[in-house]
């Protein structure tokens, strides 16, 4: 018996080391690989490849990607509007961003603080409404764990019944009275601090209590503190009759149409609906970091908020090294018919944005993902033309 144990653990660290060893040889080929690439410019046709083999799948596709390098920016349109409009979608082509919209909230947490209105380690018990009572491991959590996800919250509230609302529009009757009762009874997954665990539930929280200091909704705090110093007009979540217009069809995985989400007290975790043309702006700016009344925000939500040995986390953004040296800001979105990624190279001033109209949240599909971080990778290299 003790050999047959002895065997197995020979052959577990055998399996263990032979996934390191995999694992270094293909970081080392992806830099040589990096290393060797050339200008070539040809950025702009690498892209329309890559944009042909996603929507190769996705007849119903909308896709829009948006580049940003140095002081130029570039925007391609593949696919069609929408079943009666064959016309290629564009910079003002408007989309959901689904969880997009939480870097707006990280900002704004930045903008607040670097304001001096709030400060990152003010706790929740202090933010929220006197009266309502929290349970003890609630009570000493800060809004700076709230943007980093590492308050232990869930990453949705248990009462959030898909019964109770329809399932193609899972947040629409999830309001503060809900909210509240949650946390009345909410229980944590490990200590305040401790590991990052996202939570659409925590960056819902988090905008709720700056919408509550700032005195003013969640909509016009993110308009009036980010779009609107940005010319950002086509960024909000209640769409124009015009803007409505200019919206694609949302699809879900097998192609068919589905309604569009609408959120109520968790819309800072992904109630934002935009287009490339606004959203190169945030990039632009935020690789840049000299706005005159944005620039200290845009660069202090930048900075690792948390840091462990497999993740960093800003406020609000996802912070990656990559094998070849490079280190990027970025994030993805999803709602029912749509995904979306944005991602920015401080170092190098450059940034992607990319947003479908064909996706699904829950469904797993990181395709829209490998291309942002492709493109990134790319636009350090090569030139779009």
């Amino acid at each position: 018996m003790w050999v047959w144990i002895s065997l197995c653990v020979v052959g577990l660290v055998g399996l263990i080391v032979l996934g390191l060893v995999g694992l270094m040889l293909y970081g080392f080929f992806e830099v040589r690989k990096f290393e060797r690439l050339t200008d070539t410019r040809d950025l702009r046709q690498r892209t329309g490849q890559l944009a042909e083999g996603y929507l190769a799948k996705r007849s119903a596709g909308a896709l829009v990607v948006g580049l940003v390098q140095q002081d130029k920016l570039f925007t391609a349109g593949f696919g069609r509007v929408s079943a009666a409009n064959a016309v290629a979608p564009g910079a003002t082509t408007i989309f959901e961003i689904g969880s997009i919209t939480k870097v707006f909230t990280g900002i704004a947490l930045a903008k607040m603080v670097t304001d001096g209105t709030l400060r990152l380690e003010d706790t929740i018990e202090r933010s929220l409404p006197p009266g309502g009572e929290l349970p003890l491991a609630l009570r000493p959590v800060t809004l700076v764990q709230l943007a980093t996800h590492t308050a232990g919250l869930p990453r949705l509230p248990e009462n959030l019944h898909l019964s109770d609302a329809r399932a193609d529009n899972p947040y629409i009757r999830y309001g503060s009275k809900e909210l509240y009762e949650y946390l009345r009874t909410a229980k944590l997954s490990h200590a305040p601090g401790r590991k990052s665990d996202y939570s659409n539930l925590g960056a819902g929280l988090l905008g709720h209590i700056l919408e509550l200091r700032a005195g003013k909704s969640y909509e016009q705090l993110v308009r009036e503190s980010i779009c609107e110093p940005l010319g950002m007009p086509d960024t909000t979540i209640t769409l124009s009759a015009a803007q409505r217009e200019r919206l694609t069809p949302g699809h879900d995985p097998a192609g068919q149409v589905v309604p569009n989400w609408d959120f109520a007290v968790l819309a800072p975790a992904g109630a934002l609906r935009s287009c490339v043309g606004d959203l190169l702006k945030l990039v632009q700016a935020s690789v840049a970091t000299n706005h005159p009344t944005l620039g200290r925000a845009l660069a202090f939500a930048q900075q690792p908020h948390f840091k462990s040995w497999i993740e960093t986390v800003g406020l609000g953004w996802q912070i990656q090294e990559t094998t070849e040296g490079l280190c990027f800001c970025w994030h993805n979105g999803g709602t029912g018919g749509y995904v979306s990624f944005l991602g920015f190279d401080p170092k190098h001033q450059t940034g992607i944005v990319l947003l479908s109209n064909y996706g699904d949240a829950m469904g797993g599909d990181d395709t829209l993902d490998k291309m942002g971080m492709e493109l990134l990778k790319l636009a350090v290299k090569i030139s779009w033309e």
